[in-house]
């Protein structure tokens, strides 16, 4: 299935307990199907979120429910902005493979940490989303009406072409103006990208391999690939670098004797740090150094501690420990996909997707991990 290669960012060498391989899925277009499992959830809290064990207050009353943490006693305050911010991060990402799940961007408030993905900090709807990211789910206004797959502009518009549904890209955004092109008889719209002195001339038309365009300036780091000698992709964006890293199975037997290019990737840029990879925290901050990059969570800003184990650190709800995290809280939705249940800093914690605007809740099992991950959707 033909795809485009709109900006898709992860963390450089990011621990694993930050960065779910959520990227496969986009990679290979998963279709967006319910499951229908039962989340671990207590009463209702104010503004959609459900706390285990939490008390459910009257309707219209003036006093939100107390969240509980997962003793069932101790109390804490959830970040109602950053919980909505993140759902709209995968609920309006038209791929449905958010790099990171809702309960990582939530726990660790990620949007915060990378500052490729702080403009999203302050939505509130999918119009907020789409200014942040450039791209978007193409409702009825765009692919209603027997609308059909086009450019509009700048505006890269597909309607009917992909399994998991339509969408748009704004070219001019980023970094390229809108093309068409025909993949086994079905047309599709992307983002041409001028690449020169970089040329796709006699390069195969193809998505599965992506490369880098570096220029002098963040402007010009550029992801692509070819497609009838032009090049089409995104602008990786001012807070990130396309690095495109050797695959070294390819080495053996080549011609050249070298390991082959073609798996570019956006990366965010982070602060450096030297030594052996460590963890450590420092209040309510939790601070890791992995692989040679530094990253700062604020755990303390979603309502969260920091604990430090041997081998890492990480935000907690109260009475949870890191065994909650890793073992007992999953993503899951109900059994009549009205409500998402994700986990906060290892709580089960579950929200009415009416309540931001969504119709449903839909889940994915990560082909790398193989845990559920969920969004709330239309």
């Amino acid at each position: 299935m033909k795809r485009g290669l709109a900006r898709r960012v992860a963390a450089q060498s990011s621990p694993a307990w930050l960065l779910s391989s959520l990227l496969v899925l986009g990679l290979l277009g998963c279709a967006d199907e319910d499951e229908g499992i039962h989340p671990n959830s207590g009463g209702a809290s104010s503004g959609g979120g459900t706390g285990k064990g939490g008390a459910s207050g009257e309707a219209g009353g003036n006093h939100a429910p107390a969240i509980l943490g997962c003793d069932g006693e101790s109390e804490f305050q959830p970040n109602a902005q950053i919980v909505r911010s993140c759902l709209l991060r995968a609920g309006c990402d038209p791929t449905f493979a958010p790099v990171r799940s809702i309960s990582t961007c939530v726990t660790y408030n990620t949007q915060a940490a990378l500052a490729g993905e702080s403009c999203n900090l302050s939505s509130k709807s999918c119009a907020d989303y789409e200014a942040c990211e450039h791209v978007g789910i193409a409702h009825d206004d765009l692919c209603g009406g027997g609308q059909t797959t086009r450019c509009q502009g700048n505006l890269a518009v597909n309607c009917g072409n992909y399994s998991a549904g339509d969408r748009f890209y704004d070219c001019a955004a980023l970094g390229g103006t809108c093309g068409t092109l025909t993949d086994k008889d079905t047309l599709f719209a992307d983002c041409k990208l001028d690449i020169s002195p970089d040329s796709c001339a006699g390069m195969p038309s193809t998505d599965a391999e992506a490369f880098c365009h570096v220029g002098s300036g963040k402007k010009d780091d550029l992801r692509y690939y070819c497609w009838d000698e032009q090049a089409f992709g995104a602008s990786c964006s001012s807070s990130a670098s396309c690095i495109d890293t050797p695959d070294a199975s390819s080495a053996e037997g080549g011609a050249s004797g070298a390991s082959e290019l073609g798996n570019a990737q956006c990366y965010f840029d982070t602060e450096s740090c030297t030594g052996a990879d460590s963890a450590s925290c420092t209040g309510d901050v939790a601070t890791v150094c992995s692989g040679g990059s530094q990253f700062k969570y604020d755990c303390g800003s979603v309502g969260l501690s920091c604990e430090k184990t041997a081998k890492t650190a990480y935000c907690l709800a109260p009475g949870c420990n890191p065994a909650d995290v890793n073992v007992v809280c999953h993503e899951s939705c109900s059994e009549d996909a009205a409500s998402l249940t994700f986990c906060y800093g290892g709580l089960p914690y579950t929200v009415d997707c009416a309540d931001y605007g969504f119709t449903r809740c839909a889940s994915d099992t990560d082909a790398d991990s193989g845990q559920t991950v969920a969004a709330c959707r239309f």
